[in-house]
């Protein structure tokens, strides 16, 4: 009877392995195809009248973004390596679309307006809301050159790192740096994965390493700390968390009661969200210039003010977002210098804590 039961066991195992690798295998059949796809509209874009591109550029953005977030559901049964790749061939159709909207896109003296804080009418509409809320996604593209995404994807110092289920740690992105040779002082390239966090502080702020992107799933009670992203930031389902964030592109969804100290040059993108307060960046560390360097991220240019709001297309101001007051804004970090910090004891990180989320709600 033991042995019929091990081995009915062992059968459920192997079929439970297939079925994984099957699922694994059918998503990235459908992600190469999509992939491929955008490829061919991006191609074709030098063909296109010059007065369709930037519409056209929008577009294609917006299928690149839809790709990303199934890449990022995919990452539960991916192989570690397909994640990678994944990751990496997004990457590259984002910088390829930037490179080739700056070579042909007109030269315009169009721009999207940045509101002012707060600012409203006698209908309580936003100043400056943009008027065609159906083309909702209005992304400004850095622009980036070929031979900097070759340099990228070729590169042996690029890590993946992920970090999940965790509860009461302080995470501290040179803990998870590869020990460096006595003469290797290279700047190492890593992208992050974050889920199931709760009461952590997460503090991604190196001069040694230049992050990727970082994707967000399941943050609970958490602070998070990042330099600037050299790509995009995308998180899911996180509640009564701070993050202070610099990236060219930034999406949220599923998530409620969430302060966002924002430099992003694109408008952020929320949906199935309330209860978020947006603020200005306020990181400043020695070495912050050269990292926006690094990270190709104009520091002239903050959007953090104009978001896009996919659950509400009035012209009304979205009731799931607001400004944080000035009186609440925050310019102190504590625990940014994480030299001799990885032992934190439990009993200082929950003070740290406790006092930041409480004065962010």
């Amino acid at each position: 009877m033991n042995s019929s039961g091990d081995q009915n066991t062992k059968q459920e195992q192997i079929s439970s392995k297939h079925s994984k690798e099957a699922v694994a295998y059918k998503f990235w059949q459908e992600f190469q195809e999509e992939r491929k796809d955008i490829q061919k509209s991006i191609n074709s874009l030098s063909t296109k009248p010059k007065s369709l591109i930037t519409k056209l550029c929008e577009e294609i953005l917006v299928r690149i973004n839809l790709l990303e977030k199934k890449a990022t559901d995919a990452m539960i049964y991916l192989p570690s390596y397909d994640q990678r790749q994944s990751i990496l061939q997004i990457r590259a159709l984002v910088e390829e679309l930037n490179t080739k909207k700056a070579e042909i896109a007109p030269k315009s003296k169009f721009s999207f307006k940045s509101r002012k804080p707060n600012a409203t009418n006698g209908s309580g509409e936003r100043v400056n809301e943009t008027e065609n809320k159906q083309n909702i996604i209005k992304a400004t593209l850095s622009t980036t050159t070929t031979s900097t995404i070759s340099k990228t994807i070729s590169n042996e110092n690029f890590q993946m790192i992920t970090l999940n289920n965790k509860q009461n740690f302080y995470l501290t992105v040179d803990s998870y740096l590869s020990p460096p040779s006595s003469t290797d002082d290279s700047t190492k390239t890593m992208d992050f994965h974050l889920s199931s966090l709760q009461n952590c502080f997460i503090n991604l702020v190196s001069k040694n390493v230049i992050i990727g992107a970082i994707h967000i799933k399941g943050l609970k009670n958490c602070v998070l700390l990042a330099g600037p992203v050299y790509s995009s930031i995308l998180i899911h389902d996180c509640e009564n968390c701070v993050f202070v964030v610099a990236c060219h592109q930034f999406r949220m969804h599923t998530s409620k009661q969430m302060n966002i100290y924002l430099h992003v040059t694109s408008h952020p993108i929320i949906e199935d969200c309330d209860k978020i307060k947006f603020a200005p960046y306020t990181l400043s560390i020695p070495g912050l210039d050269k990292m926006f360097e690094a990270a190709k991220l104009d520091q002239k240019t903050n959007k953090y003010d104009t978001v896009e709001d996919f659950n509400w297309l009035r012209q009304q101001a979205s009731p799931h977002w607001d400004l944080l007051e000035e009186k609440y804004l925050r310019k102190d970090w504590p625990l940014i210098n994480n030299e001799g910090m990885n032992n934190i004891n439990e009993n200082e990180l929950n003070s740290v804590l406790s006092e930041i989320l409480e004065q962010s709600t």
